[in-house]
């Protein structure tokens, strides 16, 4: 690869100041770029809360060690130096902070080149900096993603994919100037760079949520129209109500024989703790066949939501709530409250149990023994888990079912059956393929669910173009 993208402020124009002050060496402009690049880039905090404005973004130092600098670029020093000096009329393009004991030399880009917070691509082209700088960003890739996934991994081909990436980062910005969150573009908008340059990183955390985690997992939602594959859009087969579905299936196994449902389980979950600990709470609550059958019949048609819809619209917290979600108070969209209540009943049953209290309360007037059993399970002493931790695991219970069956047996069995000529990607509880696949893809993901748990939850498809 001779080239790598990286991303900048709009408004940075460095030509004014080479123009304005010539520096007295050979000055390389892709490094100056990428150097300010990588303080971009670890602006960006995950924790969108309290770091989402633009103004705390950017109003922090970021420590670059000397050491790696000059082992990118030998002459780092005297770019970052001419980058800091105070030139008359120009000012400083750097703001420094000195060295500490047991600490780097930090920089910020002072507000004014940020502008109005617009990023753009770059791309350095210098052939002795480039192969560098991908060498030191080179894709990370956890060892169980190799041991229990590597079969997913040779669909990522750059070659094959394309990617509208100025589109993309438009989009992104314009969603910016929209909700106010610059945090979530920065990071979205770094992902679409990474995707550029074929950054394509894997994860997976086999005792916690067991899930893989890809450079399409992670890649924005509003970004996927601008993503195609071999010329052709990507399409996505959805579970519908995924993570109830898995619920529904895991209450719905009969129990008659405690030892046969532990055994079913024990081959499709990764934690072995998580499964003991799930027993022993459904003996103790033991659930209602009503119950279960009435909430497995409303996941299978679709209805789960709505079914609370009602119920959570006439909570008292529920107008400004609303208002947070969407930015704008609801004025009766059927669509929009029925988004409002999926994201509210995944959040109050994966959420510690002292949190969501008047979701909870509407969940248990429903469904009072199975919110009970979430509940209990939920507060489930763990070995060496601290209490505020242990509401987890409900979630990685659910994730990890999720996983064996769209990772490990789905797409295991797609790759195996069309002999590797069918690309796919794994997105959670979707199978992400090209569209003119799509057809034959959802009628065998019907069959396997069919073939392995009696029945088949509601699926949809997308195109994503």
């Amino acid at each position: 690869m001779d080239e790598y993208y990286i991303l900048i402020p709009k408004s940075l124009n460095l030509e004014q100041r080479l123009s304005k002050f010539p520096p007295d060496f050979e000055l390389s402009r892709d490094y100056c770029h990428y150097f300010i690049s990588e303080l971009i880039k670890e602006s960006c905090n995950k924790d969108t809360e309290e770091y989402g404005s633009f103004e705390s973004v950017i109003n922090h130092f970021i420590p670059r060690c000397a050491g790696i600098n000059q082992s990118i670029y030998r002459n780092s020093k005297q770019h970052v130096e001419y980058l800091y000096q105070d030139f008359g009329g120009e000012g400083r393009m750097l703001w420094k902070q000195n060295y500490k004991p047991g600490g780097c030399y930090a920089y910020q880009l002072p507000e004014y080149y940020w502008g109005d917070g617009e990023l753009e691509m770059y791309c350095i082209t210098e052939k002795t900096l480039t192969p560098k700088i991908i060498k030191i960003n080179a894709p990370q890739i956890d060892n169980t993603v190799r041991k229990r996934f590597d079969f997913t991994r040779g669909y990522f081909d750059i070659s094959r994919f394309e990617l509208d990436a100025e589109s993309a980062l438009n989009e992104l910005y314009l969603e910016y100037l929209q909700r106010g969150d610059y945090n979530k573009y920065l990071l979205n908008a770094q992902r679409v760079v990474d995707f550029k340059n074929g950054c394509f990183n894997f994860y997976n955390k086999p005792e916690t949520d067991g899930r893989l985690h890809t450079a399409i997992t992670s890649f924005s939602k509003l970004c996927r129209k601008y993503l195609k594959y071999d010329g052709e859009n990507l399409a996505e087969v959805d579970l519908s109500s995924s993570i109830p579905f898995f619920l529904s299936y895991i209450l719905s196994i009969p129990t008659n024989c405690r030892e046969a449902k532990a055994g079913i389980l024990c081959a499709q979950l990764c934690s072995q703790d998580i499964l003991y600990h799930y027993m022993i709470v459904e003996s103790l609550v033991k659930p209602s066949g009503r119950e279960i059958a009435d909430f497995r019949e409303l996941v299978l048609n679709n209805r789960l939501y709505e079914h609370f819809m009602d119920g959570f619209m006439n909570l008292p917290n529920f107008e400004s709530s609303f208002q947070t979600m969407f930015y704008r108070p609801f004025d009766g969209d059927i669509d929009e409250l029925r988004k409002y209540t999926k994201n509210k009943f995944l959040a109050m049953l994966f959420a510690h149990p002292k949190y969501y209290m008047q979701e909870q309360a509407v969940f248990y007037n429903h469904f009072p023994k199975i919110y009970e059993l979430t509940k209990k399970f939920k507060r489930v002493k763990f070995e060496g888990v601290l209490p505020p931790e242990r509401h987890k695991r409900l979630s990685y219970l659910l994730f990890q079912l999720e996983s064996h069956f769209m990772v490990h047996t789905i797409a295991r069995e797609i790759n195996k059956t069309f002999k590797r000529m069918i690309p796919f990607f794994t997105l959670h509880d979707c199978l992400v393929v090209k569209e003119s696949d799509l057809d034959q893809v959802y009628v065998l993901m019907q069959k396997i669910f069919i073939r392995e748990i009696g029945y088949a939850p509601n699926m949809t498809q997308k195109v994503w173009g």
